[in-house]
C-alpha cells in the first residue's frame, strides 16, 4: 500500500491493522467474544431505556420516524441509521452498567455496537459482516484511545466514550458500506472517515464534578455512536475530504484531547478480548469496592446496625471526583458514599436503588454518612491503566475491624463473568414492561441465521 497522504506512520499503523481486522475473518473464539459483547450491550441497553431521559430521546426521534430502515430502541419506527444510533447508544450508558475498556477508561459497546447494527440493519449486513466491523470497530477505539492516553483525555475535560468512540462507531459502519458494495475497506477512506471523527469528537467532563445535570453523560455514548454514522457517510463523499493525520498529528487526537503521543504495539490478540463487564449498575471503579465489602461482610450478612465506621483507600482519582453527595442517579452512581451505602443496604445487584426514589432514602444515607476515603500510595500505582484496585475497613461497634483489597473485581479479564452472569444482569427486565428476555436475546445472538436487520428487531423488540 502507499503511504496514505499527510498520515505520520502511527495513524497508518493502526489504519493497516484495522482495515485487516475487518477485511480478514474472525476466529471462533473471536466470534463468542462478540456474542458475548452483544449480549452484554443488549441486557445493559434495555435496561437504560427504562431511564426518564432515554424514554424522552426515543419519543424525541418519532420525528424522524420513516427516514430510514433502522428500528429504534424505545419505539416503534424506523429511522435513519444516525438516528437510530443516537439513541441506542445514549440507552446503553444510561444505568452505568456498560462494559469497559480499562485501559481508556471508555465504554465500547455503547458507542460501537448501536452504531453498527443501525448501519447493518440499513445495508443488509450478514451476521459475519456485522461481527468483523464490530471487531474492528472496538480495535480502532481502544488503540486510538491509547495513543491519546485515557486518564489525560479525562484530566483534559473530556469524556474518553465519546471522543474515542466517535473513530469506533466511524470504523464499524465504514466497514459496514464497503461490504454492501462488496468491496475491502480501503484505508485511504477509513483515513478519511477518522478525519471526520475528529472533527466531530465532543463529550467535556463537568457532570463527574457538578452535582446536577448529569444525564448529559449519558448522551455522550449516543453523540459518539451517531458522529462514526454520519463520519462514514461523509467519508463516501468526494469533495468532503478531511484531514488524515488523525491519531498523532499536531492537531490529532492525542494532540487535542489527550497528551504526547503513546506508540501503540497492536498485539495478536483483539481488544474484544480485554474487556471488563459490569455486574454492577455504578461506576467501574467502585467494582473492586464492592466485591471487598463483600469479602468483609461475608456476602452482605452483617447487621449495617453494627457497623460504626467504613474506610475506603484507593486511587486519588475517587478523591477528585467521586466524594461527592447524590443529588441524582449519575451522582449517585459516581458517589463513593452512596455506592457504599447502597450496596450494604440492599446488596450489590439491586440496580433500582441507584434511581431517584432513593436518593432521599434512610437506610443508604445513614450508611454513606459513616464512609471516608484515603488516598492509597500503593494503590495509586496500581490504578492506572491496569487495574482499579480499592480497599475497605469496617470498624464494627464492638471495636473489631474487618480489611479487604480487591485488584481484579468480577467482570475484569482476570477475574471474567461467565455468560449466566451476563443473563442475570437481565433478570427483572420483563418486569419493566414489554422488553425482551435475557434468555431469548441469547438466542438470537447465538442463532448463525440472525443478520443484523433480526438481531436489531430483537432488542428493540420489532419484527425484522
Amino acid at each position: 500500500m502507499e503511504e496514505i497522504a499527510g498520515a505520520s506512520n502511527q495513524t497508518v499503523d493502526l489504519l493497516r491493522h484495522v482495515a485487516k481486522i475487518a477485511n480478514g475473518d474472525l476466529q471462533p473464539r473471536d466470534i463468542e467474544a462478540v456474542r458475548r459483547l452483544l449480549l452484554d450491550c443488549f441486557v445493559v441497553s434495555l435496561w437504560g431505556s427504562t431511564r426518564p431521559a432515554a424514554r424522552e430521546l426515543a419519543q424525541w426521534s418519532a420525528r424522524f420516524a420513516g427516514t430510514g430502515s433502522s428500528w429504534v430502541l424505545g419505539g416503534k419506527w424506523r429511522a435513519e441509521p444516525s438516528v437510530a444510533a443516537l439513541v441506542f447508544g445514549t440507552a446503553g450508558h444510561s444505568y452505568e452498567l456498560d462494559d469497559t475498556h480499562d485501559e481508556t477508561a471508555s465504554h465500547p459497546g455503547c458507542v460501537v455496537i448501536p452504531a453498527a447494527l443501525a448501519v447493518g440493519a440499513a445495508t443488509g449486513a450478514s451476521q459475519a459482516e456485522l461481527f468483523r466491523a464490530i471487531a474492528a470497530g472496538y480495535e480502532a477505539m481502544a488503540l486510538i484511545g491509547c495513543a491519546a492516553g485515557g486518564m489525560d483525555t479525562v484530566h483534559n475535560g473530556f469524556h474518553p466514550t465519546s471522543v474515542f468512540g466517535s473513530f469506533g462507531a466511524a470504523t464499524a459502519c465504514l466497514s459496514l458500506y464497503a461490504f454492501e458494495q462488496r468491496k475491502p475497506v480501503d484505508e485511504e477512506m477509513l483515513a478519511t472517515a477518522w478525519g471526520h471523527a475528529l472533527s466531530q469528537a465532543c463529550g467535556s467532563m463537568p457532570f463527574s464534578v457538578e452535582s446536577r445535570g448529569g444525564e448529559v453523560k449519558r448522551l455522550h455514548a449516543g453523540l459518539g455512536a451517531r458522529n462514526g454514522v454520519l463520519a462514514a457517510q461523509f467519508a463516501q463523499l468526494p469533495a468532503m475530504t478531511a484531514p488524515h493525520r488523525s491519531v498523532d498529528g499536531t492537531y490529532g487526537v492525542a494532540g487535542m484531547f489527550g497528551g504526547a503521543p503513546r506508540q501503540v504495539t497492536p498485539g495478536e490478540e483483539f481488544q474484544i478480548h480485554v474487556i471488563s463487564l459490569k455486574p454492577y449498575s455504578c461506576c467501574r471503579l467502585f467494582h473492586s469496592t464492592i466485591d471487598a465489602l463483600a469479602r468483609i461482610t461475608d456476602d452482605f450478612s452483617v447487621a449495617t446496625d453494627d457497623i460504626a465506621d467504613i474506610l475506603i483507600t484507593g486511587p486519588r482519582l475517587i478523591a477528585d471526583q467521586h466524594m461527592t453527595p447524590a443529588r441524582s442517579t449519575m451522582t449517585a452512581q459516581y458517589s463513593c458514599p452512596y455506592v457504599v451505602g447502597a450496596t450494604l443496604a440492599y446488596g450489590p445487584t439491586r440496580y433500582d436503588v441507584y434511581g431517584e426514589d432513593f436518593l432521599d432514602d434512610p437506610a443508604i444515607l445513614d450508611i454513606a454518612a459513616k464512609v471516608r476515603f484515603e488516598i492509597d500510595a500503593e494503590l495509586e500505582r496500581r490504578y492506572y491503566p491496569k487495574q482499579f484496585a480499592t480497599s475497605a475497613t469496617i470498624r464494627f461497634n464492638d471495636g473489631t475491624t474487618r480489611t479487604a483489597m480487591v485488584v481484579d473485581s468480577v467482570g475484569t479479564t482476570r477475574n471474567p463473568m461467565s455468560r449466566a452472569q451476563i443473563l442475570a444482569k437481565g433478570d427483572g427486565l420483563a418486569l419493566r414492561g414489554d422488553l425482551p428476555s435475557g434468555a431469548a436475546l441469547a438466542d438470537a445472538i447465538w442463532d448463525d441465521s440472525r443478520d443484523a436487520a433480526a438481531l436489531l428487531a430483537a432488542v428493540t423488540g420489532n419484527a425484522a
